[in-house]
């Protein structure tokens, strides 16, 4: 009689149990998940022992033969973590982003500063934060921007992104949406309005995987 009388109590607890793990994994699944960001893998290592190229804001707008800038697609390889030099040694990126979620409005965090000394423009100092990225002479048209794909075929949505300044050398980006889960590539374009005919255009850019769950 002991065992018959308990046993309705611990159906009730089990059934309980069973719809409070149902609820948890019905609310995380609805949410669609957060997470993401810097993807671990080997420290950018593409500038150590390389002399920094010092830039010259005068070679903006030097234009190449026939007077056609610079293309700028000599891109090197997407980097992991959340820093690292830029293609051509001239910017150390540094990036965050809160926790991504698929089809959600993402703002990234981002400052660069220079690797050269010593010269006159850029100031004469180590790691000068670079201002004046936010500047846009038009809309859609800004002197950095992120370019954002899952692939070559897969852009990220148009989202209007817009570069804000938030002192001390660093700057917001956003803002973005990724619309699929996989391992994205976000390319830091630094002076983009600068030509890249010249070494020392302060033209830049460096790419990043950016993991979205």
């Amino acid at each position: 009689m002991r065992r018959s009388a308990l046993a309705p109590r611990s159906s009730f607890a089990l059934a309980l149990a069973f719809w409070v793990l149902s609820c948890i994994a019905c609310t995380s699944s609805s949410s669609g998940g957060t997470g993401g960001g810097p993807v671990s893998g080997p420290a950018d290592m593409h500038c150590k022992g390389v002399t920094p190229q010092p830039t010259n804001q005068g070679d903006c707008h030097v234009v190449g033969d026939g007077g056609v800038s610079g293309s700028g697609s000599d891109y090197g390889p997407t980097m992991y973590g959340s820093e690292g030099d830029d293609d051509d040694c001239k910017y150390h990126v540094t990036w965050s982003v809160p926790p991504i979620a698929e089809n959600q409005d993402a703002t990234f965090t981002f400052s660069a500063s220079y690797l050269a000394t010593g010269m006159p423009n850029p100031p004469a100092c180590a790691d000068c934060p670079v201002t004046g990225l936010d500047q846009c002479p038009s809309p859609g048209d800004c002197n950095s921007e992120l370019e954002v794909y899952l692939n070559d075929t897969h852009p990220a949505p148009n989202t209007n992104q817009v570069v804000t300044a938030i002192g001390q050398g660093k700057y917001t980006a956003g803002p973005i949406q990724f619309d699929a889960p996989g391992k994205w590539t976000v390319r830091f374009h630094l002076f983009e309005l600068c030509s890249d005919v010249t070494d020392d255009s302060p033209h830049g850019h460096a790419a990043f995987y950016v993991d979205v769950p």
